[in-house]
């Protein structure tokens, strides 16, 4: 089945909507988008026309800005082939993400005060192939292919369409015009993205999950935890089970999720699944990526902390902080549900 190239280039992470659908096909040719002006990376590029037309093709676009981050930018185009994209798209899917698709490029920006951090030496170590494009003033920009991981993963009809998209990085390279990123369209973007609470990660279980998870339910109550709370005593897991099961009997169209926000980490994630073990605990652990910890250290002031989000992924302006009983948070998510429902 050939699919038409989903791009959703936004400063945070997310999935391209459309990916993997029936009628993708019947998409109008005109629609698809090859050519790209990133003001707020510094970066214009036009997408080789065999990435639109070969059988087998799902891209995964992911990129974002930090402007005080190492990275200042990335821009990445993830393949998938048809027969990873319903694990992709199943949130219990045990198959983890990255053996489920696997970056064919990835254009890079960083500030030259930050080309020998920590962050940017792990994310060049990641590509067997680092070439440099044009710098702009104190801007240097990396063109990044061959994944160290290789595409070993991936079935023989997936590796020969890989190799197909490969073979045109070349033209994508020579596409590729760099300036002076606007930093002022930064800040809008920023301010926008920061209405929604977005992430691409894994829960503690290992499965994928990204924020999209939002968008079965009308709402999802998140609370906030970590695993260095359970040395401290602040455990209320048995409470939240509690609430967790008499919300899906009451209010099945309300979700309920924890993020933990100390993993991921060999030991936090231990004692934190071993506390789930102990409380019998059945709703789903996240571990937050990079753009779920900066919501966290821009929004909560302490743990615990219980927020509620709106089909669309906007986190609403209540919060309860600190333990409470199965009875209140039940209470609250009933008020903050009619609320949402007005």
């Amino acid at each position: 089945m050939k699919k038409k190239l989903a791009l959703l280039l936004a400063m945070m992470m997310l999935f391209s909507a459309g990916c993997g659908k029936e009628e993708a096909p019947e998409q109008p040719q005109q629609e698809i988008q090859t050519e790209f002006r990133l003001e707020e990376a510094g970066l214009a590029y036009t997408i080789p026309d065999t990435w639109v037309e070969t059988e087998n093709v799902n891209l995964i676009p992911a990129s974002y800005v930090e402007v005080d981050g190492e990275i200042f930018a990335k821009i990445q185009y993830n393949y998938t082939p048809d027969e990873n994209m319903d694990a992709l798209n199943d949130p219990d899917s045990p198959i983890p993400v990255e053996e489920l698709m696997t970056p064919i490029v990835e254009m890079l920006v960083v500030k030259a005060e930050n080309l020998e951090t920590a962050a940017v030496k792990e994310e060049l170590a990641l590509y067997n192939s680092v070439e440099e494009l044009p710098a702009q003033e104190n801007f240097r920009y990396y063109f990044l292919t061959d994944y160290a991981t290789g595409i070993d993963h991936f079935s023989d009809e997936a590796k020969e369409t890989f190799g197909i998209l490969a073979e045109d990085l070349p033209k994508l390279k020579d596409s590729i015009e760099t300036f002076l990123p606007d930093l002022n369209a930064v800040a809008e973007q920023a301010e926008e993205n920061g209405k929604y609470l977005n992430f691409i990660t894994n829960t503690l279980n290992g499965d994928p999950i990204t924020s999209a998870v939002f968008y079965d339910y009308d709402m999802t109550v998140i609370n906030f935890w970590a695993s260095y709370c359970e040395e401290d005593g602040i455990n209320e897991l048995d409470t939240l089970q509690d609430f967790y099961q008499d919300l899906q009997k009451k209010h099945p169209n309300v979700n309920f999720v924890q993020v933990v926000i100390d993993t991921p980490g060999e030991n936090a994630e231990k004692i934190a699944l071993d506390a789930y073990d102990k409380a019998g605990v059945t709703f789903t652990g996240i571990m937050p990526d990079q753009y779920l910890a900066t919501w966290i250290m821009n929004n909560l002031n302490g743990l615990p902390t219980t927020i509620f989000v709106d089909s669309k992924g906007v986190p609403r302006d209540l919060k309860i902080e600190g333990m409470q009983d199965a009875s209140y948070y039940m209470e609250t998510t009933e008020t903050m549900l009619k609320s949402i429902a007005e």
